[in-house]
Parts: structure tokens; sequence; C-alpha cells
């Protein structure tokens, strides 16, 4: 049954238990009020989110990147053209600056070569790593309440496709190359602004615009995060000079999947019919398989790895993390979607939810069986 969801967190996609969960407070300042910071990236998804927390607090950003995803955003920050799937060679231009930078924040990657021959160019000319990794590094979500101390998968060369194995690799090659000057966040689900997963796209999208739909009645947990809440998180960090592993995990309080529903619905104004159906209807009568074809909801009765959802934020929220309402983060991604302000990520296939048609059979199965 959930053969799937592990095939997505290893597709979409290590190394003994993390030995830093303890935050450290950097034993050099960074730089002063200012920092002069270089993001690897910086304008697809959570990259302009970052960005903007660092200009709202005025420091002093400049983006390497392609130029070609969302060129025309941040039309007042310093650019450096480069490509780093051109290895080496890709950073020729920034080379060439000869600048010396607080920080270095990268956003994207999930191949640790790319982590490294960044490392490789910036290892003498930064001071601080950011990056950006997951909590698909985990072992094992058996467990509730898995904190950053938690063992993180093994295994010790690059597999194409293993974006799990691969996070765990990139956080390794920035450990090694900058001890006790990193910080590495590990999101969970990511919505907002931008977003193209299935949150504003599938979820929002039926709960506004159709007149029924289908859910298991069940409020067993749910996790995600606002992209705007890891920016500021990110920037609160180097400002405080505060660094280490993370876990960014929202919301604010525990969400349970109806109440994600019925709170949506209401922040959207929609006059849905929201169909509440026996989950054993769900998954073993019509073979709905639970977070791929129905988004965001693990039913943790009868999963094997009930901690998906329920990974520990607390040491986050002690180093400042906080949270966008809810309700403001579902306007936020529905309006993101309406308004096609998202990029379809190159070679992503993975399809979430089930079609129209198939939904409207299941509805009428289900009518006809509780009539």
């Amino acid at each position: 049954m959930y053969t799937n969801r592990r095939k997505f967190l290893k597709d979409f996609s290590m190394v003994g238990a993390a030995t830093f969960s303890i935050p450290f407070v950097l034993p050099n300042p960074i730089s002063a009020v200012k920092l002069n910071v270089l993001v690897l990236g910086g304008t697809n998804f959570l990259g302009p989110a970052i960005v903007n927390s660092l200009v709202d607090e005025g420091h002093n950003v400049t983006l390497f990147n392609r130029g070609i995803t969302n060129p025309d955003l941040f039309p007042k920050l310093s650019k450096i053209r480069g490509d780093r799937k051109k290895g080496i060679s890709g950073y020729q231009n920034l080379e060439r600056a000869k600048k010396i930078w607080d920080v270095v924040i990268d956003v994207w990657p999930q191949n640790p070569n790319f982590v490294q021959n960044a490392i490789t160019i910036l290892r003498n000319r930064a001071k601080h790593y950011v990056f950006v990794s997951s909590i698909a590094v985990y072992a094992n979500y058996g467990p509730i309440g898995l904190d950053e101390n938690t063992a993180r998968r093994k295994g010790n060369n690059y597999e194409q496709g293993n974006y799990n194995l691969n996070k765990v690799l990139c956080e390794k090659a920035v450990e090694e190359a900058f001890p006790g000057q990193f910080t590495i966040v590990r999101p969970g689900a990511i919505v907002g602004d931008r977003d193209s997963g299935p949150f504003g796209r599938y979820l929002l999208n039926r709960i506004k615009n159709r007149k029924e739909i289908l859910a298991p009645n069940s409020n067993d947990p749910v996790q995600l995060i606002d992209a705007q809440d890891i920016g500021r998180f990110i920037a609160s960090c180097l400002e405080k000079r505060v660094g280490g592993h993370f876990n960014l995990i929202g919301p604010a309080s525990k969400l349970g999947y109806k109440d994600m529903l019925v709170l949506a619905k209401k922040a959207l104004k929609s006059k849905v019919s929201i169909l509440w159906m026996d989950p054993k209807f769900l998954v073993e009568e019509v073979k709905l398989e639970p977070f791929m074809e129905i988004p965001f909801w693990i039913p943790i009765t009868f999963d094997p790895e009930p901690g998906f959802y329920q990974i520990s934020n607390k040491k986050a929220i002690r180093h400042g993390l906080a949270f966008t309402e809810y309700d403001e983060t579902v306007k936020t991604s529905y309006l993101s979607f309406k308004e096609k302000r998202f990029i379809e990520e190159e070679g992503y296939d993975v399809v979430f939810g089930i079609s129209e048609e198939r939904e409207n059979d299941i509805i009428a199965r289900w009518k006809e069986k509780t009539k």
C-alpha cells in the first residue's frame, strides 16, 4: 500500500547518526550588521522567499545562477551568471569576481557533486555555508518525534535518482568543508508562493473550484511549512550567528488532515461539499493510495511509518522559527496557483491525486453505498 510513497521518497529523491544535534554559536562573527550574501540559485520557489527575507533585513545579496529561471526577479540585485551543471567551468564568472562572502546559501542541489564543486570554488572565499536539505535524509519514519539527532540514511556514493541519500551526501560535504560554520535546514513539505506541488494545484484547486470532493473521514496529522517561514528563519540564524541542523516543520500547532481541508475551505470562502468517507472504503475498496492519490494524508493507524508527519520542530522553534497563519498560507498558495506563479520542476513527473472522472466515479459509488 505504501510502496509508492517509499519510492517517491527514494526517487524524488547515509551516514550514521547525525552528530550536530546541539546548535552551535559560531566562534567568529559572520560579519557586521549587513552581511554580504551569495545565493546559489534564488529565483524559482524557495529561493525568492530566502532572498526577500535577506533584502528586507538590509543585507547585500548577490545571485549566482544561469539567468534563465524568472530572470526578471530582483532587478536591483547584483547577479553573476554561471551554470552549475557544467561543473567547475560553470563558475568562471564567480571566480573572476574575487570577492569574499560572509555567507553562501545553497538552495537547490540534490546532487552532492554540485555541492562539492561549489565548495571547491568557495571554501576559501566564504565564512559560512547554508544548505537547504530535507527531512528525506532520515533513515526511518517509524518513530514519533524524530529530531535532528535521528540516524540518517546510509551510503557513501552518489546514486542517480536517490534523492534521500544524495541529500545526505550534500550535508556531509558541507559539514566537512565548513566545520562549525554551517547551517543546514531540513524542511518537510514546503507550500506557499511559487509552489508547484499538490497543495495549491490539486488540494486547494479542488476545494475552490469543484462542487463536491471526496476526503477520508480522518484527522491524521499533517505537517507543512510556508516558504517564507524558511526564509525568515535562515535570515534570523545568520544574524544571531546560530549554526547547526534544524528541522523546519510546521504549522505552529498540530494540524489534522480533516482540519486542513475545513480551514482551507473557510479561508478560500468555498462552497464545496466535502464528502467524508470511511478510510477503509477509500483504501481497501476503491484502492486509493494514501499520500500519492490522496495528497498529504497518511493514516497512521495502519501506516508502518507513522512518524513521517510527526517530526519534531522543537529545536527550530527554540531558535526563532515562527509561522505564517495557515489561512494566509492557503490564500497565498491558491493565488500562486491561479496566477500560475510556479515553474514545473525539470524532469519531475510524479503525479499526485486522481482525475476528476475517477473522483466522480468514487463519489457515485459512495453515495450508492451509503444511501
